[in-house]
């Protein structure tokens, strides 16, 4: 008697990791982005926060056998846990990060492989266009002047990384026990461990601040469904026109200068943003200072997102 094995599904070339906490509508567009990508090679886990919601059943609709659910038994209050969770069941050669409530372009991820393989870079990722109620606000990149990676905001939809990172790196932070953002912490530790960082320029990723949109509010709008129709109609142009209305924002902020005050406030932040690496963020009193004024603006910022202190 022969005994067949269960033959093992091939080896994805990315693995999506998407932490979710009970936001499904948002959760079904982000899904769509995903599906719509012109590469295929991929694997999604979908980390539920321990959601309780139809989050479960928006995943398994799609009956696509690349993406998978998995719920945490208890909420964690960030993404750091479910994306530990996602990066624990990975496979993929290549790491990328989702946000539920942001949206990709069809490019996304092949635009990204195709230059981390080229570069071989440790990390790299791309530009995104953040969307507030008037339209698009700003686009986010590389470093501004006088700063590094060790000390910007690059939001996690646009990375692409190396798994072999998370061995030297370690998993993402627990929030309770550090000064700043997980995502920027993740990100300086990526930094300061000498692994490169590379920016694709190219447009890849619609950000929408949930505290812009206060996206848990039963009453929030959900303006994600308008542009992933515009996505599928016309990439190209939906990327020309949002680009075209961040350089109309920026233009406008040019037209007008920036009062002395605001240029004074922001040489300051740079200039503190230097003594605090050169000082160095984990140590004492400074690190104790960093981690009580962060969590007074997490408590702050889950009201504006609609979420129960």
């Amino acid at each position: 008697m022969v005994v067949r094995m269960a033959a093992r599904p091939p080896t994805p070339l990315v693995t999506v990791i998407i932490a979710t906490f009970n936001s499904s509508a948002l959760l079904k567009l982000a899904l769509g982005s995903l599906l719509d990508q012109d590469l295929s090679e991929f694997e999604a886990w979908v980390v539920g926060d321990a959601c309780t919601d139809d989050s479960a059943e928006v995943v398994t609709s799609f009956q696509d056998a690349r993406l998978h659910w998995t719920d945490l038994p208890r909420n964690s209050g960030s993404q750091a846990a479910p994306n530990n969770e996602g990066l624990r069941r990975s496979r993929g050669r290549y790491i990328a990060y989702l946000g539920h409530d942001d949206l990709w372009f069809p490019w996304h991820l092949s635009g990204l492989v195709k230059f981390i393989e080229e570069n071989r870079a440790d990390l790299v990722h791309s530009l995104s266009a953040v969307i507030g109620p008037n339209g698009a606000d700003l686009t986010l990149g590389p470093p501004l002047i006088g700063r590094s990676y060790q000390n910007c905001y690059v939001p996690p939809s646009s990375w692409l990384h190396r798994r072999e990172i998370v061995e030297d790196c370690g998993d993402w932070a627990d929030p309770l026990k550090i000064g700043d953002n997980v995502d920027n912490d993740y990100l300086r530790r990526v930094y300061l461990k000498g692994k490169r960082i590379e920016l694709c320029r190219q447009l890849s990723v619609l950000k929408f601040p949930s505290a812009w949109w206060k996206s848990y509010a039963p009453d929030s709008p959900h303006p994600q469904g308008s542009y992933l129709m515009s996505l599928r109609k016309d990439p190209e142009e939906t990327q020309r026109r949002i680009l075209l209305e961040s350089v109309t924002v920026w233009t406008r902020h040019l037209g007008v200068g920036v009062p002395a005050r605001q240029a004074f406030g922001q040489a300051f932040r740079v200039l503190a943003h230097r003594m605090l690496d050169a000082y160095g963020r984990e140590r004492w009193p400074l690190a104790s200072l960093m981690r009580r004024r962060h969590q007074r603006q997490r408590h702050r910022r889950r009201r504006l997102r609609g979420l129960s202190p």
